[in-house]
């Protein structure tokens, strides 16, 4: 074929994708469906001959199970630190981000390292989680976690490393139970509730009332969840699936996008309970970042944290701003080993970028290595 004829048939490619996905977007949008991925991927699965992207390709095994909660383990192959890492990810999305695919994982790049990682899988709330509060989260789930991790890893101690929510229920949660803790790393993590742009707009009581909604539903839905991210930015939601087909000829890269849209749609409910307490505590009265939340009446205090702390901030992050994350150094008054570290990528792209394994986790296993245990003579 001629340069010509290819450029033509490409031209005519290009047209009939954007018509293809104009029509699959129509479809969605008449299905009042929030997330467009189920109608597209098709498309661009058969535009681009990428197969199902291999998300959460790391080995594990389930060493706990608590309700819908799991408590996950990735040996490394071969073992530096006795001290284990335990991952505390957010009720809203799945894990599985940490682990997204062969060479973009930061557990298999931590477990390469010689760490002995955990994650909490929390599952999809049902039923048995809509009454679930806080002081059990907290107390009761993620303190039996660290246990175990304990207990599987031979360790007294573990290296607590929490994801955006997860971050800030791993700062309450070593907050109020200390023990065990030896290091603290919180990723894209809200703090100050009131600089988190259009969603602290959104969830204010006189916007927002996040009781009628817990009472009428129990679990708050997915569809609910996704709605607010969806209006954030609704054009950009729609527009980056045309702009995929500019770049239909790189597999890797329809490989990742497809790979990341899986994930964003692949929501759970949030458990009611804590989620009318998160509302309400956190964004609407910002009592997290003043050290006056209250879990199982006790009060939240970071300045009872002594272990060492590394908050990792997102400086493109536009679902938990670097102004959000920003105040916790100050707050961290009970301990002289705080460290920021700060990466000109987005909120995903601290675990998902292609940049990631270069420049971003290399600091992080750095601070990690010198504030673990060594294992004597390797396992």
């Amino acid at each position: 074929m001629n340069r010509p004829a290819q450029a033509f048939q490409r031209i005519r490619s290009f047209v009939s994708s954007q018509v293809d996905v104009s029509r699959s977007l129509a479809q969605a949008l008449q299905d009042r469906s929030i997330n467009p991925y189920p109608y597209l991927k098709p498309l661009f699965e058969k535009a681009a001959g990428v197969r199902e992207p291999p998300i959460s390709p790391t080995p594990h095994s389930v060493v706990y199970t608590r309700g819908s909660m799991r408590l996950l383990r990735y040996a490394a192959p071969r073992r530096r630190y006795r001290t284990p890492i335990l991952f505390v990810y957010s009720l809203i999305n799945r894990w599985y981000i940490l682990d997204f695919l062969p060479g973009r994982s930061l557990i298999e790049y931590l477990t390469r390292q010689g760490y002995d990682v955990y994650a909490i899988d929390w599952g999809f709330a049902g039923q048995g989680e809509q009454n679930l509060t806080w002081s059990e989260l907290l107390g009761g789930h993620i303190r039996t976690a660290v246990r175990w991790t304990q207990r599987v890893s031979g360790s007294d101690d573990v290296t607590l490393y929490g994801y955006c929510m997860g971050g800030t229920m791993a700062l309450a949660y070593t907050a109020l139970h200390p023990e065990g803790v030896r290091n603290l790393v919180v990723q894209a993590t809200p703090v100050d509730f009131s600089k988190g742009g259009i969603y602290s707009l959104w969830t204010q009581p006189q916007h927002f009332d996040v009781d009628s909604l817990v009472d009428a539903y129990g679990n708050v839905p997915t569809y609910v969840l996704e709605s607010g991210f969806f209006m954030a930015s609704p054009v950009q939601r729609i527009t980056k699936w045309l702009d995929l087909c500019r770049q239909i000829d790189d597999p890797s890269f329809v490989t990742t996008f497809l790979a990341l849209e899986r994930w964003g749609a692949d929501a759970v409910p949030f458990p009611g309970e804590v989620y009318r307490q998160y509302m309400r505590d956190c964004y609407q009265q910002n009592l997290f970042c003043r050290n006056q939340m209250e879990v199982g009446g006790e009060r939240v205090d970071l300045g009872r944290i002594h272990c060492p702390v590394l908050n990792i901030i997102a400086e493109q992050d536009n679902i938990a701003p670097p102004a959000m994350s920003e105040p916790l150094e100050g707050l961290l008054v009970g301990t002289k080993d705080r460290q920021t570290m700060r990466f000109p990528v987005g909120h995903i792209g601290l675990s998902a970028s292609s940049k990631s394994p270069v420049k971003v986790w290399p600091h992080i296993d750095g601070w990690m290595s010198q504030r673990s245990q060594p294992m004597e003579g390797g396992e």
